[in-house]
């Protein structure tokens, strides 16, 4: 299926501060969820809004804009503590071009094969384990259900992990991987990724990311005519509100 990858990168929810004081403020790949009212965005990272002290929503722009929209909810089920549970409900859909169901683009489709605009929804938990004061290990999975169009055509099972250090209150790095577990087609594991990631709090509203990402990034061109990435840098700029 032609989803368009996302760069996804670091962003916290701590209100008006120059750093990242306590790991419970990384709220990216982890159970933690932004403080009420607080807002972040970035160049190539989605916009979040702290909704409650438990509840965040969050809608990538850069990816709207071609017709790609991806939403993501996140509510905190219990106390930020040495292990924390989050749920998170995510859905993404590509209106750029449609596809065949294993991937193809329509101007490949055989006559009579089911085309349509791929997307996927998925329901996951968290739980993040806090190891002293500045590590962070967060594992989670969940269903997910592929579509073409509204018609469902692949049931899956979402997992990741991440791993986070905070060396100083200004630097933090992170380490996640996540993929999908194809439960239609035996079990596979499908659309594997993996990134690397180094953030710095370079004022009280500003942060700079800079990483690798391992994956498949693929490229549909106007022909019709794909190109599949296999690793990619991030850069990203992100303001805090």
């Amino acid at each position: 299926m032609c989803i368009l990858s996302a760069v996804t990168l670091v962003a916290v929810g701590s209100d008006a501060r120059a750093e990242w004081p306590r790991t419970s403020d990384i709220d990216q790949n982890t159970a933690y969820t932004l403080e009420e009212g607080s807002i972040s965005v970035g160049i190539f990272s989605p916009l979040i809004v702290g909704v409650t002290e438990s509840f965040q929503a969050s809608i990538h722009p850069l990816l709207l804009l071609p017709g790609h929209p991806s939403v993501a909810l996140r509510l905190r089920l219990t106390p930020v503590d040495d292990v924390t549970v989050a749920l998170n409900l995510a859905g993404a859909w590509s209106f750029i071009r449609s596809e065949t169901a294993d991937g193809r683009p329509k101007s490949q489709a055989a006559d009579g094969e089911d085309v349509g605009y791929p997307g996927t929804l998925q329901l996951g938990a968290t739980v993040t384990f806090a190891l002293a004061r500045d590590w962070l290990v967060s594992v989670g999975a969940g269903p997910g259900e592929d579509f073409l169009g509204s018609t469902p055509i692949r049931t899956l099972v979402e997992v990741h992990a991440s791993v986070h250090w905070l060396p100083s209150p200004r630097h933090l790095l992170m380490l996640q991987a996540n993929g999908y577990l194809d439960v239609t087609h035996g079990g596979a594991l499908v659309r594997p990724g993996a990134q690397m990631l180094y953030s710095y709090a370079a004022s009280a509203r500003v942060e700079l990311a800079v990483g690798l990402g391992l994956g498949d990034w693929i490229w549909e061109e106007t022909s019709g005519a794909r190109r599949t990435v296999n690793w990619f840098p991030l850069l990203d700029v992100i303001f805090r509100f």
